[in-house]
């Protein structure tokens, strides 16, 4: 079980040892806010830089790319108060962007943003990425001091996610089991570490430091389903109304230039969301209408902000051993005092290394950081369970992750329809077999 840590004045120190005598060294801060898309960190990292003389870092994956501001939920440069954002607006769409590269530029700001006296806050939906915050080795090809040969660049490029996964089975069956196959980046990402360090993922993550490269306060924003989800609804609408069809259309422009196929949506900035589910209608696809990709949008959406909530929870808060803020922004019309008020008053307290006095959960939310593992029962590896009545996307036997995930699928509606499917084809079969004896 996770307990909450208490935050010591100590927090933001760290011992180092010069000539064998030993000393403290202050950490320099960041603060991180994390949460689900369209609950108003931008708003609240404004809010944080204004006070606090802080700059920004984007931490959001389709953001990194060029353009298309409306559908990737750039901060409008208006409303952002003369605050510099950094790591934004720089990517090309003909690359894909990869976690070593986030490290490599986020790192990087970090230090010019320390260097000017300033404050780093990081602000961004791909929480995956704050795990560049913690001393981990990300083993990337600057550092590894070796090239991808042919052979491997073109696994790794091949838009084949079995082929891809079934190589990191090959030489690392132990990562390749807590991954499913359709979780291509990921697989992805630990193929290519194995190729580059010529080491097992699972053998150099059992000896991961994750301690904090600096003294970091993280703060989630976070809503309650309902109104969220209401919110999220009339985003789409909002969205599309003021440019977000014209950013589709040019994208699907370019998507046809360049002959891009439908595979290649998995990848790089095809994976904002929008493109995909409008990508039918564009191509002209029989019985698709505009209403039924709207409704697409709205419903990726709203499946991609209970995935942050979940990676916050089962992630994020394990690794940083319960040390975080939680903000209600369920009701906007109380975002001053619930929000703003409370956030300001955490961060003040710990920009003046104070022991900070809010409770880390708010009253009602405390659920939020309860029954949680810790790091270490995180990275247990899980059984795979393979389903050989139903079936997935692909026309594959369902696999599932661990044996939660597992039951949870025997229990589903799905399961228990095809099992009773099963079992009256099989009676079928025997009463045709006695009709012809």
């Amino acid at each position: 079980m996770l307990r909450s840590l208490p935050l010591l004045c100590t927090k933001g120190k760290f011992e180092t040892t010069f000539r064998g005598i030993k000393t403290m060294t202050e950490k320099k801060k960041v603060i991180v806010i994390a949460g689900t898309t369209g609950v108003g960190k931008s708003q609240l990292s404004i809010q944080l830089a204004t006070k606090f003389d802080g700059e920004i870092i984007n931490s959001d994956s389709m953001q990194v790319y060029k353009d298309i501001p409306i559908i990737t939920n750039k901060h409008p440069i208006e409303e952002r108060e003369g605050v510099p954002h950094h790591v934004m607006n720089h990517v090309p769409w003909t690359e894909e962007y990869f976690l070593h590269k986030f490290e490599k530029e986020c790192l990087e700001t970090i230090n010019d943003i320390h260097s000017r006296g300033k404050v780093p806050i990081i602000v961004g939906g791909t929480h995956y990425y704050l795990q560049v915050l913690f001393n981990k080795n990300m083993a990337t090809r600057e550092e590894s001091g070796r090239q991808l040969n042919q052979r491997e660049r073109d696994i790794l490029e091949s838009n084949n996610p079995q082929l891809i996964y079934d190589t990191l089975m090959e030489n690392d069956p132990t990562i390749a089991k807590r991954y499913h196959p359709n979780d291509t980046r990921r697989v992805q990402r630990m193929l290519e570490i194995f190729y580059l360090t010529g080491e097992k993922p699972s053998e150099s993550f059992n000896n991961q430091d994750l301690t904090l490269r600096f003294d970091t306060l993280f703060l989630w924003l976070y809503s309650e389903p309902a109104p969220l989800e209401k919110r999220l609804d009339d985003r789409v609408d909002v969205m599309l109304a003021n440019g977000g069809m014209s950013e589709i259309n040019q994208l699907y422009t370019y998507y046809k230039q360049h002959d891009f196929k439908q595979h290649q949506c998995e990848n790089g900035v095809w994976q904002v969301i929008g493109f995909k589910e409008f990508l039918p209608w564009l191509e002209k696809e029989p019985a698709v209408t505009l209403e039924d990709c709207i409704d697409r949008m709205k419903t990726r959406t709203r499946q991609y902000a209970k995935r942050q909530v979940k990676w916050i929870r089962k992630m994020l808060i394990p690794d940083i051993q319960g040390d975080i803020y939680i903000l209600n922004a369920s009701d906007l019309e109380q975002w001053s005092e619930l929000v703003s008020k409370r956030a300001l008053l955490i961060a003040d307290e710990f920009m003046h290394n104070k022991s900070i006095t809010e409770a880390r959960a708010p009253r009602g939310l405390e659920f939020l950081l309860e029954g949680l593992k810790t790091s270490t029962e995180k990275n247990v590896i899980q059984e795979q369970y393979t389903c050989d009545i139903c079936r997935d996307k692909d026309n594959k036997k369902l696999l599932a992750i661990g044996e939660k995930n597992w039951l949870i699928h025997l229990k589903s509606k799905r399961h228990r329809s095809n099992l009773n499917r099963g079992k009256k084809k099989e009676q079928y079969e025997k009463w045709k077999l006695k009709q012809n004896e």
